[in-house]
C-alpha cells in the first residue's frame, strides 16, 4: 500500500486536487486506484480529458499487470476513443458524446460496477472539465448520486480537480461530498485532509 493510501485511511471517496502543471499527478492517480494487488481490482476511468488508451497507459506506467478488468467511459467529442499507446480492447470503451449527458454517464458507470465480486476502483477525470458543461448545482446533485452509487458497491473512487481553476466556494461545496481531499502542489508534494467518517 502506498503512503498516500495509508494517509487517507478508510476514506472511499477522494477529491484529488492537482494544478494542471503539477508533477506527480499521474502517479498519485494510479496509487489511489491501487490499494492492494493491482491484478485483483476492476478499474473504471471516466475521462473528459484523455483518450481511452492514455488511461490504460497511465496504469501500465506503474504496474506490470493489467487490472482484473477495466473500462473507460470517454466523455465529449474532443477526446476520442483511442489515443495513447495501449492496445485497448474496444469492448472496454464506452463513449458519451454529449458531455452534459450526466444521466448517460451515470448509467454507464452503473453497468460497469454492478454484479462484481472483486474490488472496484474509479477515476473521474475531471470535475474541472465537468463544470465547463454544467452548473455547480447540477454537478453537485449528479456527484451526490454518483458517490452514493459507488459507495453502495464498496468501490473506492477519486475525482480530479484543478483547484486553481475554481473559487474556494466551489471547491468547498464539492468537497462536502467526499471523505478526503488529496492535494498536490506544483512540485508534486501531497497534502491530505480527511473528515471523520460516519458509520
Amino acid at each position: 500500500m502506498s503512503d498516500i493510501n495509508e494517509r487517507i485511511g478508510d476514506a472511499t471517496t477522494v477529491m484529488f486536487g492537482a494544478p494542471s502543471m503539477s508533477s506527480g499527478a499521474d502517479g498519485t492517480c494510479v496509487d489511489l486506484l491501487t490499494q492492494d494487488a493491482p491484478g485483483q481490482v476492476s478499474v473504471l476511468w471516466v475521462s473528459f480529458t484523455k483518450p481511452a488508451g492514455a488511461c490504460l497507459d497511465r496504469w501500465r506506467s506503474a504496474h506490470d499487470t493489467d487490472p482484473a478488468d477495466f473500462g473507460v467511459i470517454v466523455v465529449g467529442e474532443t477526446v476520442g476513443g483511442g489515443g495513447g499507446n495501449a492496445d485497448i480492447d474496444s469492448q472496454a470503451v464506452q463513449t458519451i458524446s454529449n458531455a452534459s449527458d450526466l444521466t448517460g454517464i451515470g448509467i454507464k458507470v452503473g453497468e460497469f460496477i454492478s454484479g462484481r465480486d472483486e474490488r472496484i476502483a474509479v477515476c473521474f477525470d475531471s470535475l474541472t472539465a465537468l463544470l465547463q458543461y454544467v452548473d455547480l448545482e447540477t454537478a453537485y446533485e449528479f456527484l451526490h448520486a454518483l458517490t452514493g452509487q459507488l459507495h453502495s458497491v464498496g468501490a473506492t473512487s477519486h475525482f480530479h480537480i484543478d483547484p486553481n481553476a475554481h473559487d474556494q466556494q466551489t471547491i468547498d461545496t464539492l468537497l462536502s461530498l467526499f471523505d478526503a481531499e488529496v492535494r498536490l502542489d506544483e512540485d508534486g508534494t501531497a497534502s491530505v485532509r480527511t473528515r471523520n467518517l460516519v458509520g
